[in-house]
């Protein structure tokens, strides 16, 4: 972790859909720690999908970045970590987390944690493809009530990963944060060699230092509490320190959405990039007046123009309390 020296000890979760280069880029001009991608299939990258290569493309400006893979092919997943070594990440993280039922049908994602002998040699395979740092993403088992942490940790330490994250619930319980087990994180990071990072149940900036005090890991991530707040981390730093969230002006919110706008006109071009904006454009509209006439208005635009002009429009006359409802 030294060598990658991230900025804060907060991280940008990889989300599906949402954690692409431009919301990354936004994110990244407040501060964070390691951002990483959206997860990228080794198959994809094995057969050389369009969509699959597109999700590797960054900027300078993002490091440090992780990509993350999935799968459940050990050669691919050793193909895959040897491509993505020339495209300059800073290192690549398995995802054996993830609990979307097409992924698991697949033996991916969350399922390897079913079959840890796999998870071993997967990890194994790109340890061994690879001099980028290897870091490894898990949920606390695939069952409810399971706990394989403990194999988990001994797979990372004996491979030499640089850090695991630990998203503290099980694939059967979902996102349910009355299900989330801190103390599952708590004892792992008492007895880990290496660096653990926390995932799971943040809301609010409360919740991260929560989740800090209670689990003492060095590090924390966060993902879905950022999309429509790319200050989230920022301000979760400074509420960890100060005890004080971040004031954002009205209008420098403004000024943020228009940027991310103009960044994913600039990375899709403008007809795609205009259509990805759209869940942001909802997320962005938690907190003003008229949030249901401005999604239904942002459903339909096609320019760049018209999106600005929208923004402008909607968020000039109202104040939006850090997108959170008032």
């Amino acid at each position: 972790m030294n060598r990658l020296n991230p900025e804060i000890p907060i991280f940008l979760a990889p989300l599906a859909g949402y954690t692409d280069s431009p919301f990354r880029r936004v994110v990244r001009s407040f501060g964070a720690g390691i951002v990483f991608t959206e997860m990228v299939s080794v198959m994809g990258i094995k057969f050389k999908d369009k969509n699959t290569l597109g999700l590797l493309k960054f900027y300078p400006e993002e490091h440090p970045i992780f990509v993350q893979l999935f799968g459940s092919d050990i050669d691919a997943f050793a193909h895959a970590s040897k491509f993505v070594t020339n495209l300059k990440f800073d290192g690549i993280d398995i995802n054996a987390g993830c609990p979307v039922p097409k992924i698991v049908k697949d033996g991916s994602g969350s399922y390897l944690l079913k079959d840890l002998t796999r998870l071993a040699k997967i990890v194994h395979a790109v340890k061994s493809s690879s001099d980028l740092p290897v870091s490894l993403k898990v949920r606390k088992g695939f069952n409810k009530g399971e706990n394989v942490l403990s194999g988990v940790l001994k797979i990372a330490e004996n491979e030499g990963v640089s850090f695991l994250t630990i998203h503290a619930i099980t694939t059967e319980e979902g996102f349910k944060k009355e299900s989330e087990d801190w103390d599952a994180i708590a004892e792992i990071v008492a007895k880990a060699k290496i660096p653990i990072v926390a995932n799971g149940g943040v809301e609010e900036e409360e919740d991260v230092k929560a989740l800090f005090e209670k689990t003492n890991a060095p590090y924390v991530m966060i993902g879905r509490a950022t999309i429509g707040r790319p200050w989230f981390l920022k301000s979760s730093y400074k509420f960890l320190k100060e005890n004080i969230k971040l004031d954002i002006p009205n209008k420098e919110k403004i000024d943020i959405i228009v940027r991310h706008i103009e960044s994913a006109v600039e990375f899709y071009g403008e007809e795609k990039g205009i259509v990805e904006m759209r869940k942001h454009f909802i997320k962005y509209a938690r907190g003003i007046r008229r949030a249901a006439e401005f999604r239904r208005y942002a459903n339909s635009i096609k320019t760049k123009e018209e999106a600005i002009a929208l923004v402008r429009a909607f968020f000039d006359e109202t104040e939006v309390k850090d997108g959170r409802t008032s």
